[in-house]
């Protein structure tokens, strides 16, 4: 199995996702090193700019199907964590989902493979079946700001609130764009009994 591996690595040798440079790393040091953490701010922990590598990564990883791209992503997502959040303040982890629809063409929910990616490195686990989005939705950044804070109303909904009941939950999303989605999640989450909800994305859009 390592000698047919071997070979292939001659014939297609493995390259960097971002810059496709010759590379063993899914996403090479060089990269990794163009990414600058963000400040959090009061509401919502980001990674990073949704520019150059980010940008680059994010799209590949949602629209070319590129899954191999969760793990190094969630690591980056795990060491902004260690530098900015006590994570033994949290329970367990609930991903944004996706509407049923969207994750059919898809395949897969790129915020819930992040999730997995953290619950690994933290042991704790991510819960996929208790936020539901029960409305599709537009894509946020197809519409005017103005009308995002619609586009995400009512769209989600819980089920199993008993889970919820004074825990402290880490809301995990891909882009924050103007923060209606992540909002949106938040308030029904509270609602439904949760004590925190601290959210993290990979990135952070300042003008899409």
């Amino acid at each position: 199995m390592q000698f047919l591996k071997s070979i292939l690595d001659l014939v297609f040798p493995p390259r960097c996702e971002v810059c496709l440079s010759p590379n063993d790393k899914v996403i090479c040091g060089g990269c990794a090193q163009k990414i600058s953490f963000l400040k959090p701010s009061a509401f919502i922990h980001s990674v990073g700019e949704y520019d150059g590598v980010l940008k680059t990564a994010i799209l590949k990883f949602k629209f070319k199907n590129k899954t191999g791209l969760a793990e190094p992503l969630g690591a980056f997502m795990v060491k902004y964590l260690s530098q900015n959040l006590d994570m033994n303040k949290v329970d367990f982890i609930v991903p944004v989902p996706l509407h049923s629809k969207k994750f059919l063409e898809r395949g897969f929910n790129q915020s819930e493979l992040l999730s997995h990616a953290i619950s690994k490195h933290y042991n704790l686990p991510t819960v996929s079946g208790l936020l539901f989005r029960v409305k599709e939705t537009n894509p946020q950044f197809e519409l005017p700001r103005n009308e995002r804070i619609k586009n995400v109303k009512g769209a989600f909904e819980v089920r199993g609130a008993n889970l919820l009941r004074d825990r402290n939950i880490l809301l995990v999303d891909d882009i924050y764009t103007t923060g209606s989605t992540v909002s949106e999640c938040t308030k029904i989450l509270k609602t439904n009994g949760a004590k925190n909800v601290h959210v993290l994305t990979l990135s952070r859009a300042y003008s899409i």
